[in-house]
C-alpha cells in the first residue's frame, strides 16, 4: 500500500495475490475487489488476481454501482463510470509458457475466458487489461507480418507460444498493447528476469481497445518498488488522461464519541448545564412536533461534539507495527536493489548484491521485533481494559486482530433464479423484493373469523389511567431501562448519548411525548427505519441466508408506552402459569400441535379447523385460537 501511495496509482492491478474465495474488502486506505481459487480446495498454486482502488476511484466504483465481476481464479473485472465514457478495467494473471498438453489446454482456457469477457463488454466501453501475461512479443515478427496495429515498435524479445495468442487477442478484438509504443530504456521496458539466463524480459502488458489509444500518455516500469516489497516483478505503471464521473454527496460527519469521557464527572455537568438553555425550545407550542425534534436532536449533538467529541490527534485505526525505522531501511533497500540493477555485469555487482542481502535480512529482523511487541502492547491493552470493566473494548480488539467480522458489504447476490446480480442498484432491488417478502406476508385469514373474536374489554379504572399523559418518573425510567453501546437510529442519538443528557434530557423528552399524546401525531423519523441485512451461514449469495434487523430512533418511546401493557400481560400469564400448574399436579400433559401434525410439501403445518398453511413459529398460537379447531384440539388433549 506504501509503494502504491508513493506512485500516485490510483488503480492496481495484482497478480498472483495467493488469495482465496472472491470478495470485496478494505485494507487502510484501499478497497480490493479480489478472485481466487475456493478455500476448500487450498493449493500451493492458488493463483488470485485483485483490482485494488484509492480513495477516489472506490468512490468513482460506488457511484458506479459497484459493478464487477469474479471470471475466475485468474480474471476479475470491475466498471466504472466516468465523464464522457464508461471504463472497464480486467486484472489478469496468465498462466506460463506451455509445455506440455495440459499446461496448453490450461493457456487456452484462459484466452477463451478472457474472450467471453471481452465479449459481453458493451461497444461503447473503453477497456483496459493488465496483468501479468507470461507471454513475450518480439518485433522481426511484427515487421514481417506489418501487425504494427496492435503491437508497437519498441519490443525487446522474440515471440514465444503465449506472446502469439496475446497477439492473435489483439487482432480480433482490435486491441493495442500500450507498452510497445512508448520509447524508454531497456531497462524501464522490461519487467522480469529469467533466473537462470539472467535474461531481462517484458511479460506484464497492458491493453487498449484501440479507439481509445490517445487516452494512454505513458507506460513505463519502475524498479525501485520491486526492492521494497521484494518481488520479482516491476511496477509497470500507466497514466491514463480520464476524467472520473463522481456525484458530489454531502458527506455528514457521524456522531463518534468517547465514551471515557461520558463517565467523567465534570464533562457530564458541562454536557447538561450547556443543554438548560434549550429548553425554551422544548416548551414552545408554536412549533410543530417534527421541528421541535429537529432541535432536540441538533441541541444534543452540537453540544455532544463540543464536550465528547474525539481528539483528531489521537485517531489512529490501530496501532500499527510499521515504524519510522523499519520504513527507512526499506527505503535503503529499494535503493540498493536499483543500484545492483544498474551495476549488473560490472566489478561492483557483488558489493551491491551482498549490501542489498544484508540490508533485506536487517528489514526482516527488525519486522519481526517490532511485530513481537506489537503483539506485547496489544495484550497489555486487552488486559487493562479487562481490568477496568470495559469488555467491549477488549473484544474489539480481538475482532480486529482476529478478522472475525464476517464482510458482505458489495457480495454479489443471486436473483431467484440464481443468476448473479452484479449492479449495485440491481441488488438494491433484489434486498427490497426479499424483504417484502419476508415482512409483508399476504394474510389469508378469513375476515368473518377476525370478527367473531370477542374483543376483551378493560375496566375503567385501567382505562382512565392509561389515557393519562406519560409522567416524567415514566420517562426516567423508561431512559434507565435502555441498553449501553448499541447502534443508534438515522438521528444518531445514542441510548449513552441520552443517559449523559441527565434531567435536561428527561424534559425535552417529556415534553415531546406530551405533545404526541395531544395532538395524536407521531414524528415523522420516527415512522422510518434503518433495515440492515446480517448474515447467517450457509451461501452468501443466497438472500435467504440472511435475517434483517431494524434500527429506529422510537426504541424510548416503545418503552415509555410498555408498562401499563405489561400490566395486564403480566398478569394474564400470572393466571395461565397457575393453570398449567394445576393441570400438571393432576397428572394432565400437554401435547404440543408441532408434535401431532405433519409438514406438507412445502415445509409448513396446515390449520386442521381452517386448513391455512403456516410456518412452524406460528402454528400454534393459530390453532389453539381457532375457534373451528377446538374440537380436534380436545380430541388430541391439547390444552
Amino acid at each position: 500500500m506504501k509503494q502504491l501511495q508513493k506512485y500516485r496509482i490510483q488503480i492496481a492491478s495484482l497478480s498472483e495475490t495467493g488469495m482465496y474465495d472472491c470478495g470485496v474488502k478494505l485494507i487502510n486506505d484501499f478497497t480490493w475487489i479480489f478472485s481466487g481459487l475456493p478455500s476448500v480446495n487450498k493449493t500451493r498454486k492458488a493463483h488470485g488476481v485483485a483490482v485494488c482502488l484509492d480513495k477516489v476511484a472506490a468512490k468513482v466504483w460506488k457511484d458506479s454501482g459497484s459493478e464487477w465481476e469474479a471470471v475466475s481464479e485468474r480474471i476479475v473485472k470491475i466498471r466504472l463510470k466516468c465523464s464522457f465514457v464508461n471504463v472497464t478495467i480486467i486484472s489478469i494473471y496468465a498462466p506460463v509458457n506451455p509445455t506440455n498438453n495440459q499446461m496448453n489446454d490450461d493457456s487456452q482456457k484462459f484466452y477463451n475466458d478472457l474472450q467471453d469477457v471481452i465479449n459481453r463488454i458493451p461497444t461503447e466501453d473503453m477497456y483496459i487489461i493488465m496483468g501479468d501475461f507470461n507471454a513475450r512479443i518480439g518485433g522481426k515478427e511484427q515487421r514481417q507480418q506489418n501487425l504494427f496495429n496492435s503491437v508497437g515498435p519498441y519490443t525487446v524479445d522474440t515471440t514465444n507460444e503465449n506472446g502469439g495468442k496475446l497477439i492473435d487477442l489483439c487482432t480480433i478484438n482490435n486491441i493495442i498493447v500500450t507498452n510497445t509504443f512508448f520509447k524508454h530504456k531497456l531497462v524501464h521496458q522490461t519487467s522480469w528476469m529469467h533466473p537462470r539466463s539472467k535474461q531481462w524480459h517484458m511479460l506484464d502488458y497492458t491493453l487498449v481497445n484501440k479507439k481509445f489509444r490517445s487516452n494512454i500518455e505513458d507506460c513505463r516500469m519502475y524498479r525501485k518498488a520491486a526492492g521494497a516489497i521484494g518481488t520479482d516483478h516491476h511496477l509497470m505503471r500507466i497514466k491514463i488522461k480520464l476524467h472520473f464521473k463522481s456525484r458530489r454527496k454531502l458527506v455528514q460527519k457521524k456522531g463518534v464519541y468517547v465514551s471515557t469521557k461520558m463517565k467523567n464527572v465534570n464533562a457530564l455537568k458541562q454536557f447538561q448545564k450547556d443543554l438548560i438553555p434549550t429548553l425554551s425550545d422544548a416548551t414552545d407550542k408554536s412549533i410543530s412536533i417534527d421541528e421541535k425534534y429537529d432541535r432536540f436532536v441538533e441541541h444534543m449533538k452540537t453540544n455532544a461534539e463540543k464536550i465528547f467529541r474525539i481528539d483528531k490527534n489521537k485517531i489512529r485505526k490501530r496501532k500499527e507495527w510499521l515504524t519510522d525505522e523499519i520504513l527507512e531501511i526499506v527505503e535503503k533497500k529499494s535503493t540498493t536493489f536499483v543500484n545492483w540493477q544498474n551495476h549488473r555485469g560490472t566489478k561492483l555487482e557483488t558489493d551491491y548484491a551482498n549490501k542489498y542481502k544484508r540490508l533485506r535480512k536487517l528489514a526482516k529482523i527488525k519486522i519481526d521485533k517490532r511485530q513481537e511487541e506489537y503483539w506485547d502492547e496489544t495484550c497489555e491493552e486487552i488486559k487493562a481494559s479487562i481490568k477496568l470493566n470495559d469488555p467491549a473494548n477488549a473484544f474489539n480488539i480481538i475482532r480486529r486482530l482476529t478478522g472475525k467480522r464476517k464482510r458482505v458489504e458489495n457480495m454479489p447476490i443471486k436473483d431467484k433464479h440464481g443468476k448473479l446480480i452484479l449492479n449495485a442498484t440491481a441488488q438494491l432491488g433484489r434486498w427490497r423484493e426479499f424483504f417484502d417478502g419476508v415482512l409483508n406476508v399476504a394474510s389469508s385469514v378469513d375476515p368473518q373469523l377476525i370478527d367473531q373474536i370477542k374483543i376483551k374489554r378493560i375496566k375503567k379504572k385501567e382505562e382512565e389511567r392509561q389515557n393519562v399523559q406519560p409522567t416524567i418518573p415514566e420517562v426516567r425510567k423508561a431512559l434507565n431501562q435502555m441498553k449501553l453501546r448499541k447502534v443508534p437510529g438515522n438521528d444518531e442519538i445514542t441510548a449513552d448519548l441520552l443517559e449523559a443528557g441527565g434531567e435536561p434530557v428527561i424534559k425535552w423528552l417529556h415534553e415531546i411525548f406530551s405533545d404526541i399524546w395531544e395532538r395524536e401525531e407521531m414524528v415523522a423519523e420516527w415512522n422510518l427505519a434503518i433495515l440492515i441485512k446480517l448474515f447467517k451461514k450457509g451461501d452468501k449469495q443466497l438472500c435467504d441466508n440472511y435475517r434483517g434487523d431494524r434500527m429506529s430512533n422510537d426504541k424510548i418511546l416503545e418503552i415509555t408506552g410498555q408498562p401499563p401493557i405489561e400490566n395486564i400481560l403480566c398478569r394474564n400469564r400470572a393466571v395461565n402459569r397457575r393453570n398449567d400448574d394445576l393441570a400438571a399436579s393432576h397428572g394432565v400433559t400437554k401435547r404440543k400441535i408441532i408434535e401431532i401434525l405433519v409438514k406438507n410439501a412445502n415445509n409448513h403445518y396446515v390449520c386442521p379447523g381452517c386448513g391455512i398453511q403456516f410456518k412452524p413459529q406460528g402454528i400454534t398460537n393459530h390453532v389453539k385460537s381457532c375457534i373451528n379447531a377446538q374440537v380436534w384440539c380436545k380430541n388430541n388433549q391439547i390444552k
